[in-house]
């Protein structure tokens, strides 16, 4: 019974992984479909619209050779890396640790629950002018701008991975004389760690998508701006370029914060 326990997950992840292969060239297969010359010798979508993956793949190759507007694609990469690890990093050190704050003391819940509360549903990007006018056009505002969409997801997700541990597992602590850091240390920040990994990939999300909203600000680099900038002049291959290259970096990122949630939290799931 325990090794047809022990067989059963890795053979449902290799499952889950075929699937996801099978997902992705489905998805290239109807690209490839609606994109290539089978109807009278034309495409279901015009090239203006939708290229075919052989002329994206194309320009991708173009642009890794020549770059864009005298910048390279890796200079473009980094500044939008820069940005988005700059913004991810700041708000996980500080809102995760206000947010077990909250978690564990109503008083501190009370005096920055309601802001927290009411800035997450507000529109990040209508508070583009006001940021200019505070920071400039600048990398300040860039950051800022992401910052805002990503704290109140992982402050309110640390908070809540705090309240949802058990209160036995802390009054066993308690009766075995733990300390109140022990307690901290040993009992509430493990079993919290779920929860804030769960907020953490969502933010990676949003922050991507924040990033083409901080890369509107008078800049002149960076893949979402390469993409905004080139369907000025309808250039639908570079567009397509950099939102491939977008939701690969958000895949990827994402890929690494469920391998590291797996390798910390590596009881995730198996508690009775």
């Amino acid at each position: 019974m325990s090794s047809a326990a022990t067989q059963a997950p890795g053979a449902a992840r290799h499952r889950s992984r075929w699937i996801n292969l099978a997902s992705f060239a489905a998805l290239f297969v109807l690209w490839w479909l609606i994109t290539a010359p089978l109807v009278n010798g034309q495409p279901l979508v015009a090239p203006l619209f939708l290229p075919s993956p052989a002329s994206v793949w194309a320009t991708f190759l173009q642009l890794m050779q020549n770059g864009y507007q005298g910048k390279t694609m890796a200079y473009h990469l980094g500044i939008s890396l820069f940005r988005f690890g700059l913004s991810f990093a700041l708000s996980v050190l500080v809102a995760v640790p206000l947010g077990l704050w909250m978690g564990m003391n109503e008083t501190v819940k009370a005096v920055l629950d309601p802001p927290i509360e009411i800035s997450r549903p507000m529109p990040k990007l209508a508070l583009l002018p006001l940021l200019i006018i505070w920071f400039g056009i600048g990398e300040v505002a860039k950051v800022v701008i992401i910052v805002l969409a990503l704290f109140p997801i992982l402050s309110i997700s640390a908070m809540q991975a705090v309240r949802g541990v058990g209160r036995r597992k802390v009054q066993a602590a308690m009766a075995l004389g733990a300390s109140r850091s022990m307690i901290f240390r040993r009992v509430i920040f493990p079993a919290s760690l779920p929860g804030i990994f769960t907020g953490i990939r969502v933010s990676i999300g949003i922050g991507v998508t924040m990033l083409v909203g901080a890369e509107m600000i008078a800049t002149n680099a960076g893949i979402a701006y390469m993409a905004m900038s080139a369907s000025d002049f309808l250039l639908t291959n570079v567009v397509i370029v950099g939102a491939l290259i977008m939701a690969i970096l958000g895949y990827v990122l994402d890929l690494l914060a469920r391998a590291l949630e797996n390798k910390v939290v590596h009881w995730g799931g198996k508690e009775g």
